[in-house]
């Protein structure tokens, strides 16, 4: 029988920072499936509630040894038990899940830039300049680490002085990693040979000249990088379609190319060709690095997946039947 599986049910796992070592490995394949041209059943579209300003965002993907994942979350604060992946057997269809997706949307996001870190960060690369300390903030500090186990050292900046703090306690304790809350950004980036931008803000968050040459720099959002730093960086994105025709155009991506500063021909590649061996995360050792990650159906479902197989282990959801 399918599971309903509540937030309260998956605190266990998200509580649990090993269990990011199991997720890793599964989005890096299902980035290798997508170049591989292995997931299926991509779409996206969006409706409304009759107000049409309440709008519905409904996302889908079938990726092999997941299942096909549905996600439906509301674009709009308010609604109650709006953000939940269903679940589906890759070969029968059955129903498998109803899992709840907003905590799971922490890591699902974190895990890919985890990935990146693997794959594109510097030889020794054992320091981290991290700007924000929200949510997804933590889950990226989580993904660096698990997937950089020699990371030693995190320098976080946000502009609430509290915020960062308490960020800096509580997760020093939870990474079993020393990071140290900074009077502003630019402490937080220079000289570090990881850097991740992770806060809400669309507008750019350093400055070109904080970063040190040849290091990897993330980003979750549009519009936190300056264009200095992705005109002189090699670019690796998540997804090159959605970062050049997402319904909303990334940023500063989309007004460099209008305005002829920059091309779309300059994106190296997606981190899937990086994976499957297809191009080289570098060409000299000084390269800065920007790793645009753009969001993925493919990790909904794969994220999904994961926490549905760790319920079934673990007696964990509630069952339910439509018959």
């Amino acid at each position: 029988m399918p599971l309903i599986i509540s937030e309260k049910d998956l605190a266990p796992l998200l509580q649990n920072p090993s269990a990011m070592d199991g997720l890793l490995p599964l989005i890096e394949t299902a980035k290798a499936d997508f170049n591989g041209d292995k997931v299926a059943g991509q779409v996206r579209l969006e409706t409304s509630l009759s107000d049409i300003k309440k709008k519905y965002r409904i996302t889908t993907s079938a990726v092999p040894h997941a299942g096909q994942g549905m996600r439906i979350n509301a674009l709009f604060r308010g609604a109650k038990n709006a953000y939940f992946i269903v679940l589906f057997d890759g070969e029968s269809g059955d129903l498998l899940a109803l899992v709840a997706g907003r905590d799971l949307n922490v890591w699902r996001t974190a895990a890919p830039a985890g990935v990146a870190c693997k794959y594109l960060a510097p030889h020794g690369a054992d320091e981290l300049g991290l700007i924000g300390s929200g949510r997804q903030a933590r889950g990226q500090a989580l993904a660096l680490r698990r997937a950089n186990p020699a990371l030693r050292k995190i320098k976080v900046f946000s502009p609430n002085r509290d915020n960062r703090e308490t960020f800096a306690k509580e997760m020093s304790a939870w990474l079993g990693v020393n990071i140290e809350p900074t009077e502003n950004p630019r402490v937080a980036v220079e000289n570090m040979s990881i850097v991740s931008l992770a806060t809400s803000s669309r507008s750019t968050v350093i400055e070109p000249q904080w970063v040190k040459p040849g290091a990897l720099v993330t980003t979750i959002t549009s519009g936190q990088l300056p264009r200095e730093i992705v005109a002189g960086s090699r670019v690796i994105v998540s997804w090159k379609e959605e970062v050049l025709g997402g319904e909303v155009p990334r940023q500063p991506y989309m007004a460099m190319i209008a305005d002829g500063s920059w091309s779309a021909d300059q994106i190296a590649g997606e981190l899937g060709e990086v994976i499957l061996d297809g191009i080289p995360a570098r060409k000299k050792g000084e390269e800065t690095v920007v790793f645009e990650c753009v969001g993925m159906s493919a990790w909904d479902t794969v994220t999904t997946a994961w926490a549905y197989r760790w319920a079934m282990a673990n007696g964990v959801g509630t069952q339910f039947s439509l018959d």
